[in-house]
């Protein structure tokens, strides 16, 4: 039962807000700024047809459950654009009884074909035990799955709890989109940067008004969102440096308003409070404005664009997941859904929504520029120097190259690549099959966090950036690939601080012209 039906044009369900029940004027994302997409130029190859032999039934279902940043607009843009490609062009978008939930419907009137896609989106957390329990085919996730998760299936005593490896591997575990984590105040407020130890002094009552943070005499009006989004979960674990979430919440001075389900609702009371001050996704800010956040090494502060968003340098930045139950064949409509997301063509709705999509980008001119300004740092306040022959490496690989957004990143504790590397594989290979790129020869640069011994760091940066050299070559015939590793060189996170640390233990990817091409 609906207490709302709307019928949109294709591609246009941004004019419908269906988690706010028609109260607002609608989501707005026209007004919404994008994540600057220009800064990551997409390199797109050419859309896939249709597989052929998948036979979709008349009816299709696919039920979602879990984010809501996942659910939002992005979804709805999502489902939209697939509905389209399957040739039914009436779509419906649906509220529920409940705000976080609604179901996209589309039909064909000269057939007895339907989709419908259910969207309960009450929550990162709260997606995972209908996956298990076979109540939803897809768990939608601002954040990965942790071990505290099955823990509290476990508790729950939901059958046959997976493994965290099970749910880690490809195919299983799907990166679909990137965000960026804000702190966002009014768009009037004059405080224009914080650093990460005052905004956790904001957030555990320690600085209640904004002249002690160069601001106007105010009060701080504090706003959260509740303990099962994924936005606190990265708040809390990030910035406060407090993992365990209930009790992070539970160490916030008072509160402005009741926690939020909503992230639009949350943006939409800080616009209109100006003393408000809120962490939220970056693409559902709306109307208010985010803030440069310092790390612990100092600096002018981070500030994010959609390249430094895609290389995962941003240290705010997230993954967006779409999990499917492992050990258990998704349905074929769910799979197909799956796998439009994931394709060129589906990625396009996840930029149309104001998220980053993961096609391949080009850096801006002046990237290359700017990392060699700071490649003699490790991003510790001048405490570790790294090695010149190293520094003079990284220059040497990078002279008249270009940087592409791909990064590849690691299970933790392992040198296995995790699932976004290893899509990441297949989009890199694609690339390289574009008539632009069939004479530029892939240079891959390995890259570690500075503790630890120096000597380890750097062959280990090394043999990663090897090691992914010989699956291109081996597995996707890229015929022109060299790798190279620099240890704690051209850092992009602060080593000072464990939350960032890690972002530092990467292999890049930089093409530059073959020799003779």
């Amino acid at each position: 039962m609906h207490r709302v039906s709307k019928l949109v044009p294709s591609l246009n369900v941004r004019n419908f807000n269906v988690r706010s029940f028609g109260v607002m004027a609608g989501l707005a994302m026209a007004t919404l700024p994008s994540l600057a997409l220009a800064q990551a130029q997409p390199v797109r190859p050419p859309a896939a047809p249709p597989p052929a032999g998948v036979q979709l039934p008349n009816e299709i279902l696919i039920r979602l459950a879990g984010s809501g940043t996942v659910g939002g607009p992005m979804l709805s843009e999502i489902a939209t654009l697939w509905a389209k490609k399957l040739g039914l062009p009436g779509v419906y978008v649906e509220a529920g009884l409940d705000a976080d939930e609604y179901d996209v419907t589309a039909v064909r009137s000269e057939s007895t074909r339907k989709m419908r896609v259910q969207v309960r989106a009450k929550g990162t957390g709260t997606g995972i035990e209908p996956l298990l329990r076979g109540q939803a085919d897809i768990w939608m996730a601002s954040r990965p799955v942790r071990e505290s998760d099955l823990e509290a299936m476990r508790r729950r005593n939901v059958p046959n709890v997976p493994t965290l490896a099970q749910f880690q591997t490809p195919g299983t575990e799907n990166v679909i989109g990137l965000d960026a984590l804000a702190v966002v105040v009014n768009s009037r407020n004059p405080v224009r940067q914080l650093t990460m130890a005052q905004v956790r002094d904001v957030y555990s009552g320690k600085t209640t008004n904004w002249s002690d943070l160069g601001g106007p005499n105010l009060p701080i009006a504090l706003y959260s969102q509740d303990a099962t989004s994924g936005n606190t979960d990265v708040f809390c674990g990030t910035i406060m440096g407090n993992p365990d979430v209930q009790r992070c919440l539970e160490s916030f001075p008072r509160l402005a308003a009741p926690r939020f389900a909503i992230s639009e609702e949350m943006s939409d009371a800080v616009a209109a409070n100006p003393g408000g001050i809120a962490y939220n996704s970056l693409a559902l800010r709306r109307n208010t404005r985010p803030l440069r956040v310092a790390t612990e090494c100092g600096g002018t502060g981070i500030e994010a664009n959609s390249f430094r968003i895609k290389t995962d340098e941003y240290p705010l930045g997230r993954r967006l997941f779409m999990y499917v139950a492992p050990g258990r064949t998704p349905n074929p409509s769910s799979a197909e859904f799956l796998k439009f997301v994931l394709s060129a063509e589906g990625q396009t709705a996840v930029a149309a929504a104001g998220f980053a999509d993961l096609a391949p980008g080009r850096a801006t001119d002046t990237y290359g520029a700017e990392r060699l300004d700071g490649v003699r740092d490790a991003q510790d306040g001048g405490r570790v120097r790294v090695r010149p022959t190293d520094t003079r490496a990284f220059e040497d690989a990078t002279a008249a190259a270009n940087r592409l957004s791909i990064t590849f990143r690691f299970q933790a504790g392992t040198n296995s690549l995790d699932s976004r590397a290893e899509a990441d594989l297949v989009r890199l290979a694609d690339v390289m099959k574009l008539p632009a790129y069939e004479r530029s020869q892939v240079v891959l640069i390995g890259f570690s966090a500075a503790m630890g011994d120096y000597a380890e760091n750097r062959a280990l940066s090394r043999e990663r950036a090897e090691a992914i050299r010989n699956r291109l070559m081996s597995d996707y015939n890229v015929k022109d690939v060299t790798a190279i590793g620099v240890g704690p060189t051209a850092a992009v996170a602060c080593n000072l601080d464990p939350g960032t640390a890690p972002l530092n233990q990467r292999v890049e990817v930089w093409l530059r012209k073959a020799v003779g091409g």
